[in-house]
């Protein structure tokens, strides 16, 4: 193989937010498939249900007192957003610093900024008081309700 061979070979770059944060969900699901995984990543499905087997991931790290890793953290954070995405719709924007991205649904009529990033990571830390299956139920009524609000 040739150096020069290694720069063709460059993974293709996303075509936008949303492609690449369903590759980054995908990834998470990976990451739990093979022997040893804590979950069965078959349960990893998009579904409201499947926020539980993340919860419990998270749950993990509450009780060792463990801080999340960055590539976690993210990898998590985007399978959150993507079962919200795939339930309600919605495009990803720029956030703040504690929330890189916000999951915004709802446009044009109304918008419901969805902050996973915070909530995943005060899930790890905070444990329970932070549970992911509540914060992904709270986008419903506001939805159904067309109302525009910010979840944290």
């Amino acid at each position: 193989m040739k150096i020069f061979d290694i720069f063709r070979k460059k993974p293709k770059m996303p075509a936008s937010i949303e492609d690449g944060m369903a590759s980054q969900a995908d990834d998470f699901i990976n990451a739990f498939r093979g022997p040893g995984s804590p979950i069965d990543a078959d349960g990893l499905d998009f579904s409201r249900d499947s926020i539980a087997l993340v919860d419990r991931i998270l749950q993990d790290f509450y009780a060792q007192n463990a801080q999340l890793p960055d590539d976690l953290h993210f990898l998590a954070s985007a399978y959150v957003f993507e079962c919200a995405r795939r339930r309600y719709g919605g495009r990803y924007l720029r956030g703040d610093e504690k929330n890189p991205f916000v999951l915004v649904v709802g446009e044009p009529e109304f918008q419901i900024g969805v902050c996973a990033m915070e909530k995943v990571l005060g899930r790890a830390t905070n444990g329970p008081e932070d549970n992911l299956q509540f914060f992904f139920d709270g986008i419903d009524y506001p939805y159904q309700q067309k109302q525009s609000v910010t979840l944290v």
